[in-house]
């Protein structure tokens, strides 16, 4: 008897902690590896989530066309990517063909980012960059346009280079050290990599731009719609990442994750967590999306999309009513 109430107990105590007794919800998360999955990584690697009651699976993407197509096709429920992958394809200028009408939302905003344009080792100036390939994810969405703005302000115009898609930034890497393109918009932690490999590092895309929202969390509207307190529950528990990251007794211990999660060395991840905090790439401390960064994303968009068009209004792609939910409690 003495024993079977010791069990119970037990049990109890599991589900009030939200161990395995508890009933966890699942969520599928698909983003690009690297820095800007840190909170998502953070969260799951110190039981954030599961503190939560949510089981969160998680997919890395080789490009942003597989991350759309399985997202709005339901595969996945939440994506970690870049805002401009979403206008891109709720505006029908995404490249991948989708199968149904998108109606996608963004449900968090999570920071700016570093673009570093990476060249061969012998290429000394974007000048030299003229008639040659560039690898990037897609020629009309993630990063393309601040490349073309960076290039356009440094005398090149559309007729003078040539885009080919290769993926992400892991990805256009690769494309690099094999000689398949001359140059590629590269991020932390890959652009660490690069450099310690001897590429050439020619200046950084987005302070061409200005402020400029990148990374976000964002979901299919029905989805977020229906399962509300599972959408809240996953923002709270980035939130509790971010505040995690953020003290520097857990400098060391990041590393290691970003390290592990993203299959680079450590050395390659120790400057991309300090960026985590300090600079143009800082995950934004409340995890809130810069409104001025995301007009400016808008403008691009305006400016270059095929076909062009008039974009909606920020509200078009942002509702915060999930993340203020979450910051309410």
């Amino acid at each position: 008897m003495k024993l079977r109430t010791l069990a119970a107990a037990a049990l109890f105590a599991a589900a009030g902690a939200g161990g395995p007794a508890a009933a966890q919800q699942t969520i599928e998360v698909v983003l690009f590896a690297g820095t800007s999955a840190m909170p998502v990584y953070v969260a799951q690697d110190k039981g954030f989530f599961a503190r939560e009651g949510l089981k969160v699976n998680v997919t890395p993407t080789p490009n942003s066309g597989f991350q759309m197509t399985n997202l709005i096709s339901g595969k996945f429920h939440i994506a970690g990517t870049a805002i401009d992958n979403l206008i891109a394809y709720m505006e029908g200028q995404g490249t991948a063909k989708v199968d149904r009408e998108p109606d996608l939302i963004t449900i968090m905003g999570l920071s700016s980012t570093e673009l570093s344009l990476v060249a061969q080792p012998d290429i000394k100036s974007i000048s030299e960059l003229r008639g040659r390939d560039f690898a990037l994810d897609s020629p009309s969405t993630g990063y393309a346009f601040v490349l073309r703005h960076m290039l356009e302000k440094n005398g090149l115009g559309p007729n003078d280079y040539k885009f080919v898609p290769f993926g992400g930034t892991r990805e256009r890497l690769v494309a690099l050290r094999e000689k398949k393109a001359a140059a590629a918009m590269i991020s932390e932690p890959f652009t660490t990599q690069a450099r310690q490999e001897g590429f050439a590092i020619l200046g950084e895309g987005v302070a061409t731009v200005g402020p400029y929202q990148a990374n976000v969390q964002i979901a299919n509207r029905p989805w977020a719609k229906q399962n509300e307190e599972a959408v809240v529950k996953y923002i709270r528990a980035l939130l509790s990442a971010i505040d995690w990251i953020y003290d520097p007794a857990n400098k060391a211990e990041s590393v290691k994750i970003l390290a592990a999660n993203a299959k680079i060395p450590e050395s390659a991840a120790a400057p991309s967590v300090d960026g985590l905090t300090v600079g143009q790439a800082a995950v934004d401390r409340k995890g809130q999306l810069n409104m001025e960064g995301l007009r400016n994303v808008i403008a691009l968009r305006e400016k270059y999309g095929q076909p062009q068009k008039k974009m909606g209004a920020p509200e078009k792609y942002y509702d915060p009513t999930w993340y203020n939910r979450a910051i309410a409690r």
